[in-house]
């Protein structure tokens, strides 16, 4: 028999291309855009390496303090186009080097004068760079405006604000060329864009000494400047405008020492103002944060470049045919569990200091093929354990009775030495005449002969609820009612004697035709209680029965020898199926060790299968049985007679009507009692 089978490719194929398929489908799915979202997100709170904080920079925000210090004077949310211009005119003052407005000024102010202010204001500082959206630029710069001065736009001073957020609402990614980011440096460069190097949210920019300050105290300072432009320039025309900021002192004090030489990005993030954006770094931050983390990408190296959606296919697969690999190598699921966990977590490492370095890889794709190819090495473990146990108990079948291999693998504790008492018959076969034949035949002949007769003999008997506990040589013992309960075991036993004996009568056909010899088989059946369970050492068990009942019946099936016939009942076995089948009491019998005799009987058959012939033999020699048990021996010998004319060739009736006419003649003495006593087993 081949040993339990090993892992095959067609098994291995039979989960491989499920879980390709739900790898493609994961991938296309929309959990693994949310799966790398979520992963990038944390990394960018906590990044492995923090981009550089550009020193050169502020942000100047339009905050509920801006609002407050405004309500009186009756300004409300949007603010008209003098609050801006004022904004622009005490941060030029204040000494930034740039100011970047992230304002879209798309629709003309009720107030005409307003428009022409801070036109002319933001055209008269060149640091100033305003935001557009992709269609169009702020209605004051107009094409016409900007062609009518041309020395205050050598270049574009716009940049579009436009943002892109994920499927989640989220910004992640910014396109750089012709953004506001790229506008506010002098070099712009010809980054197209990616997903951005945050540096944190306003909170964690502060704590990290960037300065995020109000608008209020710039729009303050820059109130009376306004006037004073006004007042030099009423027509509000650029030039003249440009030559009166330019005699304006500068601004002294703290706001402005925080502003001078820096690049100031201007925003808002008061209630109301309506420019708050989902950003990874925090749940809702100014807009303009967006652009000035941008333009510090831009200054300090660039964007982070996604690796393409085939690029992450490829990792999964690698990773997936490397735990395909480790699975193969090491059968089991203790390598590839710790392979898969040791794979998932490189993975996640690789991916995290990727970022740092400027790539993002989407781990989930990989890691969903680690998870997947785990699972079908565990299922295929699963389904191979369970053929190899199939295999086992089919193997050890052949030695163990299946019964037992069965009770054992739906409870592997009922391995441990020990046992239960419990009611069951045993049955004993031993051939006869095998002596003769063994000395006949050669060596191999006979093995043959012997291990078909076994074959068909535990056939047999197993198909009648048998349990084979062992071979000794060509004697079988066999237990009916256990391991497996049976409630009328003595009747399955007693059939599958006269099984057994039918398909001896097959087997002797064929010995007859080939050997010439035939075979006789005596079986001694018993029923009664005995010790069943595990019996042995820990390295060698058996599961067996012991007993009285069971040494009785082993010396029932020797006794057929004495009695001359074929299957030999115990009392107890008796008693539980008369009146099923047809029994020929036989005597007390008193077996070797033991002082008490028990009642013995022959098993003829079933009465429905016994011929005329048979019938009148068993009642006459019932009723001389019962004479001579009774002392009268003259009319058992009347029976007997009647008996032995049915069945001339029965041996133990000749020896029952010898006796009977001889106590008839010389009567016994009174403590006579009609016992056989075995000198032998």
């Amino acid at each position: 028999m081949s040993p339990p089978s090993r892992s095959t490719p067609a098994l291995r194929w039979t989960w491989l291309l499920p879980v390709t398929l739900l790898l493609i489908a994961f991938h296309f799915s929309p959990f693994r855009p949310a799966l790398d979202r979520a992963f990038f997100d944390l990394s960018s709170r906590h990044p492995l390496r923090p981009p550089p904080l550009p020193a050169d920079s502020a942000l100047v925000l339009i905050d509920e303090a801006t609002l407050r210090a405004l309500s009186p004077q009756g300004v409300r949310w949007p603010f008209p186009r003098g609050i801006f211009a004022q904004l622009v005119a005490g941060l030029r003052q204040a000494g930034a080097s740039r100011i970047v407005l992230d304002f879209t000024f798309l629709e003309e102010s009720a107030a005409g004068d307003q428009d022409l202010l801070l036109a002319a204001v933001t055209a008269a500082t060149p640091s100033v760079v305003l935001a557009r959206t992709p269609e169009r630029g702020p209605v004051f710069w107009s094409a016409a405006f900007t062609a009518a001065h041309p020395r205050f736009f050598p270049t574009s001073r716009t940049g579009s604000a436009d943002f892109l957020s994920d499927g989640d609402g989220v910004v992640r990614r910014y396109a750089a060329r012709g953004s506001l980011a790229a506008a506010a440096l002098d070099s712009p460069g010809a980054d197209a864009g990616g997903l951005v190097r945050w540096l944190g949210g306003l909170e964690q920019l502060t704590a990290k000494g960037v300065p995020v300050l109000s608008a209020r105290p710039f729009i303050e300072a820059g109130g009376p400047i306004i006037q004073r432009l006004i007042a030099a320039a009423p027509d509000l025309e650029t030039a003249p405008i440009a030559l009166a900021l330019a005699a304006e002192p500068g601004l002294t004090g703290p706001a402005a020492d925080l502003v001078r030489g820096r690049t100031v990005f201007i925003g808002a993030n008061a209630s109301g103002t309506f420019d708050l954006k989902s950003l990874p770094v925090g749940q809702l931050e100014p807009g303009v944060l967006l652009h000035w983390t941008a333009w510090a990408n831009l200054r300090s190296g660039g964007f982070i470049r996604p690796l393409p959606d085939w690029g992450a296919l490829l990792l999964a697969a690698a990773a997936g045919g490397l735990l395909g690999l480790l699975a193969a190598r090491w059968p089991g699921l203790t390598a590839p569990t710790a392979g898969a966990a040791g794979l998932a977590l490189g993975l996640l490492a690789a991916a995290y200091a990727a970022l740092g370095a400027g790539w993002f890889f989407p781990p989930a794709t990989p890691l969903a093929a680690t998870g997947l190819m785990l699972l079908g090495v565990v299922a295929e473990n699963f389904w191979q354990e369970q053929r190899r146990k199939r295999e086992i108990q089919t193997m050890f079948g052949a030695y163990v009775d299946p019964g037992v291999v069965a009770r054992l693998v739906r409870d592997p504790a009922a391995i441990r030495l020990g046992g239960e008492k419990r009611l069951a018959t045993v049955y004993f076969s031993d051939l006869a005449g095998f002596t003769d034949l063994a000395e006949k035949l050669p060596p191999e002949q006979l093995l043959q002969i012997v291990n078909r007769y076994l074959q068909e003999m535990s056939e047999c008997l197993l198909d009648h609820g048998a349990y084979i506990d062992k071979y000794i040589g060509d004697a079988v013992m066999a237990v009916f009612g256990a391991p497996a309960p049976d409630a009328d075991h003595a009747a399955a036993a007693c059939t599958g004697a006269l099984a057994a004996q039918q398909v001896l009568v097959r087997i002797n056909a064929d010995l007859r035709a080939t050997v010439g010899h035939t075979l006789s088989m005596r079986i001694g059946i018993n029923t009664g209680e005995m010790l069943v369970g595990n019996l042995g050492s820990e390295r060698k068990k058996n599961y067996t029965v012991l007993g009285d009942a069971v040494n009785l019946a082993s010396r029932l099936e020797g006794a057929n020898k004495e009695f001359g016939t074929q299957i030999m009942l115990g009392e107890n076995t008796a008693r539980a199926v008369a009146g099923r089948f047809a029994l020929r009491p036989l005597t007390r019998l008193r077996v070797k060790g033991k002082q008490t005799a028990v009642e013995v009987y022959e098993l003829v058959g079933r009465p429905a299968d016994l011929s005329p012939g048979q019938q009148a033999f068993l009642a006459a020699y019932g009723s001389g049985y019962a004479h001579f048990n009774a002392r009268r021996f003259a009319d058992a010998a009347v029976d007997f007679d009647r008996a032995l004319t049915a069945a001339p060739a029965d041996d133990l009736t000749r020896e029952l009507l010898a006796q009977s006419r001889s106590l008839a003649a010389q009567p016994p003495p009174a403590d006579w009692e009609p016992i056989v006593t075995l000198k032998s087993k």
